[in-house]
């Protein structure tokens, strides 16, 4: 009975360690509407992340993720790759070039 119970529970402790079980919220340098779709497009694309949410007004990135499938350095990485900087990774100078002049910073 108990070995049986046992194994009804494995599939249960697998499922809920593929979901998202962390969150952390950071700075990310943005300026308008097409810098929020673009840092929000690049996290949400990132393998094991489940959320993302930039806030223009305070410049906060929050999101949620699964922390054995991402290191929460990876995202600030791929976000600076887009040439937006955090306050862990500057933006990639070459990126930010290539960016519309509404989202670059002075």
């Amino acid at each position: 009975m108990k070995h049986s119970l046992f194994l009804l529970l494995i599939p249960v402790l697998f499922s809920c360690s593929k979901s998202a079980n962390k969150e952390a919220e950071f700075f990310v340098r943005g300026n308008c509407g097409m810098c929020k779709e673009r840092i929000e497009t690049t996290v949400a694309a990132i393998p094991g992340v489940a959320t993302a949410d930039w806030d223009a007004h305070s410049s906060n990135l929050k999101i949620t993720f699964d922390s054995l499938k991402v290191k929460e350095l990876d995202v600030h990485k791929a976000i600076a790759a887009t040439g937006h900087g955090t306050k862990l990774i500057e933006m990639d100078i070459h990126a930010h070039d290539q960016l519309p002049d509404c989202c670059k910073v002075e």
